[in-house]
C-alpha cells in the first residue's frame, strides 16, 4: 500500500466521520460525490482536491464547498 492510498483511507474516512456521504462519481477521472446529510447538493471534487483540504486542515463540507468557487475545479 502506497502511502497516498492510506493518505486518501484516512480523507474518506474522516468525511464519513463526519456524516457525509462520499462515493465514486468517476474512477478514471478519480472524482467523488460528496453530500451532508439532509443537503439535497451534491459536491465534486477529486481526490487530489480532497488529500489537499486535509493537509490545509479544511476537509470538511464548508472546504468542499469552496471548491466550487475555485477555478481549477472539475
Amino acid at each position: 500500500m502506497t502511502s497516498n492510498n492510506h493518505n486518501f483511507d484516512a480523507v474518506l474516512t474522516e468525511l464519513r466521520q463526519q456524516g457525509l456521504e462520499v462515493t465514486v462519481c468517476s474512477a478514471l477521472k478519480e472524482t467523488w460525490y460528496i453530500k451532508g446529510s439532509g443537503i439535497h447538493i451534491w459536491y465534486i471534487a477529486t481526490g487530489a482536491e480532497l488529500l489537499q483540504l486535509k493537509r490545509a486542515n479544511k476537509l470538511n463540507l464548508r472546504g468542499i464547498k469552496s471548491l466550487d468557487s475555485s477555478p481549477d475545479h472539475p
